[in-house]
């Protein structure tokens, strides 16, 4: 009988933008010092064969952008993603993570132990990817996929909550903004 799947949810790890609220979509920003450290301990904490998460039963996953942007960040302090245990036919699917550089870089930092680079890493010096401290633990490839990026903030991007309702009530909309019902002007 097939190994029933497992969901694991984890939120990127912190920027500058997203320690003080900011919607980020496609400015590309690099994870802070502190989101470095949380990344990586959190990989020590639940990767591993005897952890939570397995490298060596990875099948597939999925790395991108919050697409919970007003979930608090203590809730999830890395990045999003979705792990599953493989069926016997599935070993070693692709992994797929957003093309954003804080989904790639948490995802280096959380040391899966992959043994090939990441594709991004291809043309630099393999760091990361084949496990800073536990060595092979999964033959499971990486793949960028831009369908998995965070939607696009449009005129929002860069800005928080309050000076979005701020800028809506100076256009004249609703100055209550929900991201759901409302969207992005000149985004998604």
């Amino acid at each position: 009988m097939p190994a029933t799947p497992r969901v694991f949810i984890v939120r990127h790890g912190e920027t500058e933008w997203s320690l003080n609220g900011r919607h980020t979509s496609r400015t590309e920003l690099s994870l802070t010092a502190d989101g470095e450290k949380r990344v990586r301990a959190t990989g020590r904490a639940l990767v591993g064969e005897d952890r939570l998460i397995v490298p060596a039963s990875l099948a597939h996953m999925l790395v991108f952008a919050s697409i919970f942007p007003h979930f608090p960040l203590c809730v999830f302090p890395l990045h999003l993603e979705i792990w599953t245990v493989p069926r016997a036919d599935e070993a070693c699917k692709p992994r797929y993570v957003s093309p954003r550089s804080r989904a790639r870089r948490t995802l280096e930092l959380l040391d899966l132990g992959c043994r090939e680079p990441y594709p991004w890493q291809q043309q630099q010096q393999h760091s990361g990817g084949g496990g800073e401290e536990g060595g092979v633990r999964t033959e499971a490839k990486t793949e960028v996929l831009e369908a998995i990026r965070e939607w696009d903030y449009g005129l929002y991007e860069g800005l928080t909550s309050t000076q979005i309702r701020a800028l809506r009530s100076k256009q004249g909309k609703d100055g209550v903004w929900d991201i759901w019902r409302d969207g992005c002007e000149g985004g998604e």
